[in-house]
């Protein structure tokens, strides 16, 4: 099961001297989570406000000597050339200062804390991992083979192993168009109500409805044999049905295939009686005891 989150930290390296959450805990968006040693940035941020004070002043006081015709044009301009630099650099590092204070990307809940007070973190270092419980979701990697029949708004069923008997029933509403070039899988998502009982985190087996046919004819995938592989590939199936107490192989063709059933399109009638396990051990006309 997949939801939104967020895993970060500092931008900068230093020292952590404050941590205001601990894992499990529910926080705000902009809510300051961790802060850092700030002495030298502030440090440098108080002088280049001192040094800015100190430039306005000079201009205050070459603007009336210029007025009274003691200075040039020349040491008023130099003297807002130093404004605007000392103006410029307050801003530079009042920027900087706030890298020293780490604050939530989201609303959500702490899942993992990485760091104790008192540890000094390197930059972009992963301090904290956030999940927003607003939205749950479920991400399932379908393969390149399949992908093309899923569809927007699709059914699906989950089942987890922590809940054996619960299905949760969801529908698909995002297909990644660019897929995974190493597992040749597409991600394919699905919303889930607030209220699910499934957990962040958890495991799941997804099966997604790509097509409906009523009256479908299903057999178990055990009862489902494959010739000889051609190419690579499962050679042609088939079915070993009871005629008058003999073993018939029917060759039949396939349609949708999932854990639990195989569709049979065509081939299998549909109050033939199959061989349910082992059709591969069966030979043309071999005697068949129905059990009970």
């Amino acid at each position: 099961m997949k939801i939104d989150y967020a895993r970060f930290g500092a931008t900068v390296a230093g020292r952590v001297t404050t941590l205001l959450v601990d894992e499990g805990d529910t926080v705000r968006k902009g809510a300051v989570v961790a802060r850092l040693d700030d002495r030298q940035p502030l440090a440098r941020l108080d002088d280049a406000r001192a040094r800015l004070r100190m430039a306005e002043a000079d201009i205050a006081r070459d603007e009336t000597l210029l007025n009274r015709g003691v200075v040039a044009v020349q040491a008023l301009e130099r003297a807002q050339q130093e404004r605007d630099q000392a103006a410029a650099s307050v801003a530079l590092f009042a920027r900087q200062l706030e890298d020293y204070t780490i604050a939530s990307p989201l609303d959500g809940v702490v899942m993992k804390r990485n760091v104790e007070p008192g540890e000094t973190v390197a930059a972009n270092t992963v301090l904290f991992e956030i999940s927003s419980t607003a939205r749950k979701r479920i991400a399932a990697d379908v393969d390149e083979r399949d992908i093309a029949g899923v569809r927007m708004g699709a059914p699906l069923a989950a089942h987890a192993d922590g809940f054996p008997d619960n299905v949760f029933q969801a529908k698909v509403t995002n297909i990644r168009r660019q897929g995974d070039a190493s597992s040749r899988t597409f991600r394919v998502e699905a919303d889930l109500p607030a209220d699910t009982k499934l957990m962040i985190g958890m495991t799941v087996d997804v099966d997604i409805v790509t097509g409906e046919r009523p009256n479908a004819l299903l057999a178990p995938p055990s009862a489902v044999g494959y010739g000889p592989s051609q190419g690579g590939r499962p050679g042609a199936p088939y079915v070993v049905v009871v005629d008058q107490g003999h073993a018939k192989r029917v060759a039949v063709e396939t349609g949708a295939v999932g854990p639990a059933k195989i569709e049979i399109l065509r081939g299998l009638a549909d109050d033939a009686t199959i061989v349910r396990d082992g059709p591969d051990r069966l030979k043309d006309g071999e005697s068949v005891r129905i059990g009970p």
